[in-house]
Order: structure tokens, then C-alpha cells, then sequence
């Protein structure tokens, strides 16, 4: 008797590389807000890429009052607008992305038309970011890629977010939920030393 191999099912992920340095950074978001703009694959985020832009105009004069002299922008406020753009970037990554999953054929075209890259990962015998509705009503069960202490947010637009209780391991439950609205759950990983992993993409869940 012949055992045919088991088939790896594989999910195409848009990731973005942010780069480290502000210099290099605001380019980046440059080249992603221009791809988009306009875009076919992406109609309904063209007011997403608006306030892309404005925010990278932001963070640019920033940028430029932070490197003069005497700055004339605090480090501190330049950072805080760098952080506008990333959740900017974070929120248009999430929208390639279900738009990736819904054409899984041309999903790697998709990804690459909005200046992101792509990465494959498997399904198969690997944990994932999952939601799902718990055995108590109003309530999601919710697990993350990754071991150990982790923090969650929840949104119903999949833009605005309400940040929940950490947990300390990839495992926690939301409660008080509507039955029959839809929600989303974002995670990152709590690692050594204060550092963070990016909010992982959204997972999303009608509950019943």
C-alpha cells in the first residue's frame, strides 16, 4: 500500500521590512503609499492611503526639524510621528493581506503591486494566530504564534484599536463580547528585555 505524501497547505504573508534607519524608513513608506495610491487591487483603502500621506508629511518635517541646527523638533516628537506612519503601514499590510487571501492565486501579483514583500509559510503542524468563539457566550478564545507572554488588541474596523490585558502565555480569552458583530484580534510577542515583536495581522471572527 502506497501512502501519498501529505500535502503542505501554504498561505502567501505580506511582510514589510520596515527599515531601521528614519532615513531609509520614510522612502519606504514612500514607495508603498505611491504603489497603492490608485491602485486596482486596493479600492476601499484609498482613504488609508490618504492619511499615509499626511503622515509621512508629518514625519518628514519632523525628520528635517529634529537634523537641523539648533533642531528645532524634539527626537521624542519625531519618534512619535515615525510611529504614526508604522501603525499606517501596519493597517494598509492588513488590507493587502485579505486581499491576498481572497485571490491565493494571484496573491504573491497583489502583495508586489503595493511595494511589500512576500514570505510562505505552512500551515502544517505549526500554532497559528487563531480566534475562536469559546463555549461562553459573548466570549473568543484566542491563541498566537509564538511561546510565552503576549500582548493583544481588539478592533471592529480592523483600524481603531482597544488594547486588552497581557497575557503570559500565547493563550487568553475575551469576554463581553455582542454576539453577532464581527471582530478583529491583533498580537505581538512580549520578549527579553522589554523588546516586542511587530502586531501580528489580524485575525478575524463573527461571533455567534
Amino acid at each position: 500500500m502506497t501512502t501519498k505524501p501529505k500535502t503542505l497547505v501554504r498561505r502567501v504573508n505580506v511582510a514589510l521590512n520596515l527599515p531601521s534607519k528614519v532615513t531609509e524608513f520614510i522612502p519606504y513608506a514612500k514607495a508603498v503609499s505611491k504603489a497603492m495610491q490608485g491602485n486596482d487591487y486596493f479600492p476601499g483603502s484609498a482613504a488609508k492611503v490618504a492619511v499615509l500621506n499626511v503622515d509621512i508629511t508629518a514625519l518628514d518635517a519632523a525628520q528635517t526639524g529634529c537634523t537641523t541646527t539648533p533642531p528645532s523638533v524634539s527626537v521624542d516628537a519625531r519618534n512619535v510621528a515615525l510611529e504614526v506612519v508604522k501603525n499606517d503601514l501596519r493597517t494598509l499590510r492588513n488590507d493587502v493581506q485579505t486581499i491576498a487571501d481572497a485571490n491565493p492565486t494571484k496573491a504573491e501579483a497583489i502583495i508586489t503591486s503595493a511595494s511589500m514583500a512576500t514570505k510562505k509559510t505552512s500551515f502544517h503542524n505549526k500554532q497559528q494566530n487563531t480566534a475562536k468563539d469559546s463555549v461562553e457566550e459573548g466570549c473568543v478564545d484566542l491563541t498566537a504564534e509564538g511561546r510565552g507572554a503576549h500582548e493583544w488588541r481588539m478592533s471592529v474596523d480592523n483600524s481603531t484599536w482597544t488594547h486588552l490585558p497581557a497575557s503570559m502565555t500565547s493563550k487568553t480569552k475575551v469576554s463581553n463580547l455582542t454576539p453577532g458583530s464581527v471582530y478583529y484580534f491583533q498580537n505581538r510577542q512580549m520578549l527579553r528585555n522589554d523588546v516586542k515583536t511587530e502586531w501580528s495581522q489580524s485575525v478575524m471572527i463573527r461571533l455567534k
